[in-house]
């Protein structure tokens, strides 16, 4: 059982006047700038948190595993920053960055970017573009005279078939494989989802079409501890997977399935060796749902209702024993503006769960990741823009918090 933590208010906060104010953190929390997962453990076992601004990136770092001392506030400032981002961390612990900015000059005004953070507490790398698979149609240009594009070249995209511009593009999303590669993927509705891939070498290659036309929202991706790579993408009523056959191959459609979910809901985790489980919302109620594409030999994929009712946004998924048992903790933003925690067996979701409050109204979205001593660690972003941090009691059963502590 989940037992609500205490507030504590400034325990362990640091002395260094933060770079960028705490009211423009909540308020791009609050708007949707919050990244799934963005509570991250490094290889030195510190725990480093991100968040965005309108001038760029916020990182929080721990000074030292398990410590309630934490660096931070830093902002990290990107000329043209569009304010949201995504991130994933690969098998040597770097920390992958993809946003979009705005820039004169750029097809359609914007380009994809990405950056890396190669150890805990360091100065990320300098911000690469990679380009815009999307960019807009020239109103003069010909139709009926355009030329197959040569490998590699841009794209420009025709409007929507009711004449109106298309919404811009869905968020870019990272994703490591086992390889070394580095896959970033985007989505616009009415054109599909694309990739382009940067080989170990550092070669990158062409923009490849992943086709679901009425995609909606960004992919979903996932990473096994195998580094095999897969994703999701996402349309009304159902999805596409997509996956390799092993790290470094090429990606395949793998199959369609058929559900109702709550647009930008997803989320993903590896809950078995090569096997991942996806989340999201379902329109009737907010309702959690899992689903599994490689069901156990004999069975069909199936939908799974985990509760959580009136929850927004994806849920923060993480793995860790319970009591000796293998399970699944879940974290989301209840209906209250409350994180609310659950947890069950490991691929037990016909136990179902029970969601508990464990913490005051955040901004955004909370998260969850494991610490150094392999804890349940737990964060959000405060109303006033600050971080505060909970850790599991590893003294009392079941799955219990101490304090709240705001680190920064």
């Amino acid at each position: 059982m989940a037992r609500r933590g205490r507030m504590e208010a400034d325990r362990g906060a640091t002395s260094a006047a933060p770079a960028v104010p705490g009211s423009a953190i909540a308020e791009a929390a609050d708007g949707g700038s919050a990244a799934r997962g963005w509570l991250r453990l490094g290889r030195d076992g510190r725990l480093t948190a991100y968040a965005s601004c309108a001038e760029g990136l916020v990182r929080w770092t721990e000074s030292a595993p398990g410590s309630d001392i934490w660096q931070g506030p830093e902002l990290f400032p990107v000329e043209g920053w569009a304010g949201r981002f995504t991130l994933a961390q690969d098998h040597n612990g770097f920390v992958w960055f993809a946003g979009t900015r705005f820039r004169d000059g750029a097809p359609g005004g914007r380009e994809l970017i990405v950056a890396t953070q190669y150890q805990t507490g360091r100065p990320l790398g300098d911000w690469r573009a990679v380009g815009n698979p999307f960019p807009e149609r020239k109103k003069s240009q010909p139709q009926a005279q355009a030329q197959p594009p040569s490998p590699g070249q841009e794209q420009p995209e025709p409007e929507a078939e009711s004449g109106a511009p298309l919404p811009p593009p869905g968020d870019p999303v990272v994703l490591p494989d086992g390889t070394g590669a580095l896959h970033i993927l985007t989505t616009r509705f009415g054109v599909g989802a694309r990739g382009r891939t940067r080989r170990a070498d550092g070669v990158w290659g062409s923009w490849v079409d992943y086709q679901g036309k009425w995609v909606r929202g960004a992919v979903v991706p996932l990473v096994t501890a195998q580094g095999r790579a897969e994703f999701l993408v996402t349309f009304r009523g159902g999805a596409s997977y997509w996956g390799q056959e092993m790290p470094g191959s090429d990606f395949r459609w793998l199959g369609r399935m058929k559900a109702d979910a709550v647009e930008g809901t997803y989320s993903s985790c590896e809950t078995g060796p090569g096997i991942g489980t996806y989340f999201w919302r379902h329109p009737a109620d907010g309702g959690v749902i899992a689903y599994r594409p490689q069901a156990p030999a004999g069975a069909s994929p199936a939908l799974m209702p985990l509760g959580g009712a009136g929850g927004v946004g994806p849920v923060g998924v993480a793995r860790t024993r319970i009591d000796g048992y293998d399970c699944t903790v879940l974290l989301q933003r209840g209906a209250e503006g409350y994180p609310e925690i659950a947890a069950y067996p490991t691929h037990g979701e016909h136990y179902g769960t029970w969601w508990a409050p464990v913490g005051d109204r955040c901004a955004g979205l909370p998260a969850i990741s494991l610490d150094a001593r392999g804890s349940v660690t737990i964060a959000m972003i405060d109303l006033d823009g600050g971080l505060l941090i909970a850790r599991q009691d590893p003294t009392d059963p079941g799955l219990a918090f101490g304090p709240w502590c705001r680190v920064g």
